[in-house]
């Protein structure tokens, strides 16, 4: 047992160390970028470029370090935390290295540009604020310290002023012809990657403090991050669009969609990437294992992972396919046959779990207008995301009720419930609250996305009420076209 624990302790010492370097990694590139920037060094950027390899390849070797310390040791609660924990920062860190390639990339777009000594200050003074945060970051990390990595979010809040008042001088610049158009958007891209970078630094410093005492963002967390959503102006105050501002929008949004393309592929490159990385690893295990009952253990872990795989590629189709399809082809769907028929499709799963399903008070006649599959397709993914998210022995509770001109199709749960902070994103692809739970329950990240395609494609709405260890509301709210009452 000393040798099994033994090894373990080796393993998580050698996650540790390549947390801790890539960390070091990081804060040295944005130093160096900065300083490429600043006097338009192109060859030093295109090396940073190039050293973005070494980066993703320290994140592979810590992610297979992560999985075959799961699979082949016998890691207890505390160890699990950090594994868990491990395998985020390590994305963490990964995608912060990735921004200080995108920095090096906008070095040779703003040659012959000469920005004034403000904006030269103000991304001297973010770079050095983001380097901050990380080497906090390590810090906490290298000691193991709360109260050290509970710090970063203020650290990244005096970045998130320097980046507001970044942009509010690229617009004032644009505004008065300083700048040309195309400048203005490099600039503003620029700040928006090293206020980025912070954003990550506050990821690490949250998964720091659930390594050393389990505890999970609280409430304030949440208020704060409010705050800062609400906070757009250093002064208090609320600038006004301007000329200069529409000008910067105009020019940036063929970018934006460039982006979100961008965004698209990695998201899926990176879910995709851990289960077909674990395949791999169970594939040349099964190969070199002799005893019969590993070997069925590992086939059964190999399908497990296939199937995650085979989960994600499906939601994607039909994510693609009802983004073509666009609104349906309307014919009178009956309501209580589209609730009756979703709550059977996850009563497997919600038995297997203890979790009761209720359906209440649904008129028998009451019809709405739309794709009997879509919005069959829309509930079985909130009920499955209700009992997923559910506590052993509680009930998912699913409802439907007529308001002015529409239908509410309701699903609720008394389960783990939602930040506040994470209230307006979850209906982006790939967004999940809490990952690990995410991945013990098999969740693709992409089952709310489609669920607000199917309310766009049929002019409805979707929206949530949810308190953290309350539970959660998922409205689905459908136009009645010439329904019965």
């Amino acid at each position: 047992m000393t040798d099994i624990r033994t090894q373990l302790d080796e393993r998580l010492g050698h996650i540790m160390t390549r947390l801790l370097a890539m960390i070091d990694v990081v804060a040295l590139r944005t130093d160096a970028v900065t300083a490429a920037l600043l006097e338009g060094d192109i060859a030093r950027a295109d090396d940073i470029i190039i050293g973005d390899d070494e980066v993703d390849l320290q994140s592979h070797e810590v992610e297979d370090l992560c999985i075959g310390t799961l699979l082949r040791e016998q890691p207890v609660a505390g160890d699990l935390r950090f594994i868990v924990a491990a395998m985020h920062m390590n994305a963490d860190i990964e995608r912060s290295a990735d921004l200080t390639t995108n920095i090096a990339k906008a070095v040779g777009r703003l040659q012959g540009s000469r920005p004034d000594e403000r904006v030269r200050d103000l991304i001297l003074q973010m770079s050095e604020q983001a380097q901050l945060l990380f080497v906090r970051a390590g810090e906490a990390l290298r000691t193991r310290d709360a109260a050290l990595a509970a710090t970063i979010d203020e650290l990244d809040d005096v970045l998130d002023d320097l980046h507001t008042s970044f942009i509010q001088t690229v617009i004032q610049h644009a505004h008065q012809g300083d700048l040309f158009p195309q400048q203005s958007v490099q600039l503003a891209m620029i700040g928006r990657f090293y206020e980025r970078i912070g954003d990550h630094a506050e990821n690490l410093g949250e998964h720091i403090i659930y390594v050393v005492d389990g505890t999970r963002p609280d409430d304030a967390a949440a208020e704060r991050a409010q705050i800062r959503r609400d906070h757009v102006a250093v002064d208090g105050t609320i600038p006004v669009p301007s000329r200069g501002l529409a000008v910067i929008e105009a020019e940036a949004q063929d970018r934006r969609i460039d982006a979100i393309r961008r965004d698209f592929v990695a998201n899926v490159s990176h879910e995709l990437k851990t289960p077909v990385g674990a395949i791999i690893l169970l594939a040349e295990t099964i190969a070199d294992e002799d005893d019969d009952e590993a070997r069925l253990r590992l086939i059964s872990h190999l399908r497990h992972e296939t199937d995650r795989v085979e989960a994600i590629i499906d939601d994607l189709l039909e994510l693609t396919r009802l983004e073509e399809t666009g609104g349906p082809a309307h014919s009178d769907v009956a309501v209580d046959e589209v609730l009756s028929q979703a709550i059977d499709i996850v009563r497997g799963l919600a038995d297997g779990l203890d979790i009761r399903l209720a359906l209440v008070g649904v008129p028998t006649h009451m019809t709405i207008s739309g794709d009997h599959g879509q919005l069959v397709r829309a509930l079985v993914n909130l009920v499955d995301n209700a009992v997923r998210y559910s506590d052993q022995g509680s009930q998912v509770t699913v409802t439907a009720a007529p308001v002015a001109g529409a239908v509410d199709l309701t699903v609720q749960d008394t389960g783990v419930g939602i930040p506040r902070a994470d209230l307006e994103r979850i209906f982006e692809r790939f967004y999940r609250v809490d990952r690990a739970r995410s991945r013990e329950t098999g969740g693709t990240g992409l089952g709310l996305s489609i669920v607000r395609h199917v309310a766009d494609n049929h002019e409805g709405t979707v929206f949530v009420d949810s308190k953290p260890g309350e539970g959660s509301t998922f409205t689905l709210r459908i136009p009645r076209r010439g329904t019965d009452e």
